[in-house]
């Protein structure tokens, strides 16, 4: 299980969910630069679409290794935050190159050892924009995800390959549902499978300035407690990690041999969500196989 090699003929699916709301508007801390949490998420998102398409590149031709979707929910509505015309659902990393946008920079700020702070440029492609705006449709947009999901393991030439990987990266509770029911409805998707495993669904809360306390990263099923039930409830949402992918997660938390992990960050920072965003991207790279010519 989770071992099927990523190639051409055996593409990897890959999901961001976004919660574009109203809340998405207050601050966080990326690094030392204060940024609206809705610009650090399309950042993320933006550098892990180039991550992706870097790596399906060979010889400076993009092979389609994967299929990605960015999907936005606010108020009423669940949308592709992927610019047209690359469509609403799944967008091969082919098409997604040929309709690249321009780099722009942003500067990092970075605090020395001697106290002076300094800006460090680095180059990225803005695939999305942020949003924030309205209400937070959850419970909506995991439906639109579970179909996109069943349709695409249902293919026969998806048949065998490494199951759908999915990220929902939010900052409040949804106003469309109750707890039973979004726990019903991640489930839903968790079961949606290939002949290779189940779809891995991860579910990160980002925190604001002034962040809680209680901050839970990859937690181990064996030790979890909280008493928060916003907590506790994206844990029961949260996918299992498999035993074969757990060495991804020990490398970022370093507490070794604790699993088995929930697919979960509660109250991460900017970082954080980089490093769980990465998590999801090398588990797909952890079965990539280069091709030979």
């Amino acid at each position: 299980m989770y071992s099927q090699q990523i190639n051409r003929q055996s593409r990897g699916a890959f999901i961001v969910m976004v919660d574009c709301s109203a809340s998405m508007r207050a601050m966080t801390r990326f690094n030392n630069t204060e940024m609206p949490k809705a610009e650090v998420v399309a950042l993320m998102c933006n550098l892990i679409i180039d991550e992706l398409i870097e790596r399906a590149t060979r010889h400076h031709v993009v092979r389609n290794y994967y299929d990605i979707a960015v999907i936005g929910y606010q108020h009423n509505s669940i949308f592709s935050l992927l610019a047209k015309p690359l469509g609403e659902g799944f967008s091969n990393v082919e098409l997604l190159s040929k309709f690249a946008p321009s780099y722009e920079v942003f500067n990092l700020k970075q605090q020395l050892d001697n106290g002076l702070e300094i800006n460090i440029p680095f180059s990225y492609r803005p695939w999305i924009m942020p949003r924030a705006s309205g209400k937070t449709p959850m419970y909506e947009a995991f439906i639109t995800v579970r179909d996109m999901i069943a349709e695409w393991c249902s293919r026969p030439e998806n048949r065998r390959n490494f199951p759908p990987i999915v990220i929902n990266i939010t900052d409040g509770e949804c106003n469309d549902a109750t707890p039973e029911e979004l726990v019903a409805i991640a489930q839903d998707i968790d079961k949606c499978a290939t002949e290779d495993g189940h779809t891995l669904l991860i579910n990160v809360h980002l925190s604001a300035l002034d962040g809680d306390t209680c901050r839970r990263l990859f937690p181990s099923e064996r030790r979890f407690t909280t008493e928060s039930n916003y907590c506790k409830m994206l844990f029961d949402m949260s996918s299992s990690i498999p035993p074969c992918l757990e060495p991804l997660i020990d490398e970022i938390i370093q507490l070794e041999g604790r699993g088995p992990y929930r697919a979960m960050a509660f109250n991460a920072s900017p970082m954080e969500l980089f490093a769980v965003m990465n998590i999801g991207s090398e588990s797909v790279r952890s079965n990539f196989r280069i091709e030979k010519e």
